[in-house]
């Protein structure tokens, strides 16, 4: 990878994983062994089968779910879990709440005062360049527009780590591009740690620094690789000789990982 001189310095934290494993009841394991580390102010994009545990182990990172097996540390002292922002795969807006009242609400819970908290979330909603929608409800927003609502909540508490499960799947293709360049965008003038998780391989190549692939269940790392791609990224990368040999790299890991040949 390409690094910039110009950009904006590391404001993300470190996650480590060692050993980790989860297993419902059945018994099912859905992940087995993972070991991962995440430095800060990384990008990294998650992909693996359908049903792998990739949105489990998400939500392991996240502190909604616990590993029954092995350790992880989000940040130093592994406390950082009040600087997460999480992007689930549907937008959940209150549907009676405005746009900035929705990206608000963290701050709100948090006890931040009215008026400070409708003047962050109002800056949070311009840098996902929705500011001409502040005032809509999510019934009068598209699906597009009520993601980047969802986008902007996550991050109107600036987090040093930013979690997105398949945020954009539901969206159509030029939306999902648009958004992509955008994410891109935010995370490079921001520098929080991301972690994707896609079942899009164009998206992880485009998005990621690191793209690491896992098995299908029980899920182990089959791949982790640096994507030998600029940092800054544009529309017309998509189409260039680099990106698609890129592509090739998580294509065939994803086979093997599937249990398939490449």
């Amino acid at each position: 990878m390409q690094l910039d001189p110009t950009a904006a310095p590391l404001s993300g934290i470190s996650v480590d994983l060692r050993g980790v494993q989860r297993v419902f009841p059945g018994p099912v394991t859905a992940i087995d062994g993972i070991d991962l580390h995440i430095a800060p102010g990384e990008f990294v994009a998650i992909l693996g089968p359908t049903g792998c545990g990739k949105s489990t182990l998400l939500r392991i990172i996240a502190g909604l779910d616990k590993p029954d097996s092995g350790s992880i540390q989000a940040g130093p002292g592994g406390t950082a879990h009040r600087h997460i922002g999480y992007v689930f795969q549907d937008a959940y807006l209150l549907p009676w709440r405005n746009a900035l009242n929705n990206v608000a609400l963290p701050l709100e819970l948090s006890g931040v005062p009215r008026a400070e908290r409708l003047a962050t979330a109002a800056q949070a909603i311009e840098r996902v360049e929705l500011a001409d929608a502040i005032t809509r409800y999510p019934a009068e927003l598209s699906g597009g527009m009520r993601m980047r609502v969802s986008l902007a909540r996550a991050l109107v508490t600036s987090p040093s780590l930013l979690l997105l499960d398949e945020p954009f799947a539901a969206l159509d293709e030029i939306t999902r591009q648009q958004l992509d360049e955008h994410l891109h965008q935010l995370w490079y003038e921001r520098r929080m740690t991301v972690i994707f998780v896609t079942h899009s391989i164009i998206e992880a190549t485009f998005l990621a620094e690191r793209a690491v692939v896992l098995t299908r269940r029980p899920a182990h790392v089959i791949l982790d690789h640096t994507l030998d791609l600029p940092e800054r990224r544009a529309a017309a990368l998509r189409t260039d000789a680099q990106f698609s040999q890129q592509m090739r790299v998580l294509v065939e890991a994803l086979e093997r990982g599937d249990g398939r040949q490449a």
